[in-house]
């Protein structure tokens, strides 16, 4: 009798084994069936959801200056080279091949269109009643250019306390205009934070490529940085003199409020603004620009 029992159960649990992967064996073809069907229709994996919709989509809008003027040259593509003229392979420079090729666009660089955006509300409920959500502008470079690089002059300040990464930013503002741009006009260092725009004692350094590849390597700011000093009309003075397309100012929240007078101060003089822009980064790297 025991070895009956032990054979009948264990024929019993051999054919509930069997059923259970059947159906794990349906359960995976269904799945693979359904996951061919979402790709070929260029769908994304996953569950359909009845129960959540979004039907509407409400953007932000930040104001830029060509919502308020026109650019600098119609349709100035944005072609963001990469730095240098030519690009030396290995066995180039062993001399076993011909000259090393120009090198190409930069592939990490992506245009952004006008409707990219970053939805803001991201929690979604079953039933909810509102079927639309707001959406923050996505940051990055547009198709078309406001300036021509050919005829823009940059200049960098660096205001308020000390923090990790500014020379980083310096840094790569500096080389962006200069070999993603290529810009044909200058690149200002401000010295000593918004005082630097017009202390004698704190002229202005030229930055370029050369001059700031390995300040990312030192702390503080090559710059040199520090708290007030703040003169809307002498530093106007100093973009008009200079005739500075684009200003980076780079801070915390008293250094956005200084940089906001000054594109406030600038928007009240059209000759400055038509030619001006203002580019607002925070100390941990955030960017926000009023114009692009």
């Amino acid at each position: 009798m025991a070895s009956t029992y032990v054979l009948t159960t264990y024929l019993h649990d051999l054919k509930d084994t069997k059923k259970r992967l059947e159906k794990y064996k349906e359960r995976v073809a269904l799945r693979e069936t359904c996951l061919a069907a979402q790709k070929a229709n260029k769908e994304p994996s996953g569950k359909l959801l009845d129960d959540i919709k979004i039907d509407k989509v409400f953007l932000w809008e930040v104001e830029n200056l060509g919502s308020r003027f026109a650019p600098e040259m119609e349709n100035v593509e944005n072609t963001m080279k990469t730095g240098g003229a030519r690009r030396v392979s290995f066995v180039s420079a062993l001399g076993l091949r011909g000259p090393a090729e120009p090198v190409k666009s930069n592939a990490y660089n992506k245009l952004i269109s006008n409707h990219e955006c970053i939805l803001a509300d991201l929690v979604r409920r079953p039933g909810q009643g509102s079927t639309h959500t707001r959406a923050y502008v996505r940051a990055g470079p547009r198709k078309h250019l406001h300036f021509d690089p050919a005829n823009v002059n940059a200049a960098i300040v660096t205001c308020g306390g000390l923090c990790p990464g500014l020379n980083n930013v310096v840094r790569e503002i500096t080389k962006t205009l200069r070999q993603t741009y290529f810009i044909g006009g200058k690149v200002y260092g401000i010295r000593g934070g918004f005082r630097g725009f017009y202390d004698p004692n704190l002229p202005p350094l030229e930055l370029t490529p050369e001059l700031v590849e390995g300040i990312h390597h030192e702390g503080g700011t090559l710059l040199g940085s520090s708290r007030g000093g703040f003169d809307l009309e002498k530093i106007i003075a100093f973009i008009k003199a200079r005739e500075i397309t684009q200003l980076f100012v780079i801070g915390g929240d008293g250094t956005h409020r200084g940089a906001f007078s000054i594109y406030e101060g600038c928007m009240a003089q059209v000759s400055v603004c038509v030619n001006n822009t203002i580019f607002l980064c925070r100390s941990n790297l955030t960017i926000f620009s009023l114009g692009y």
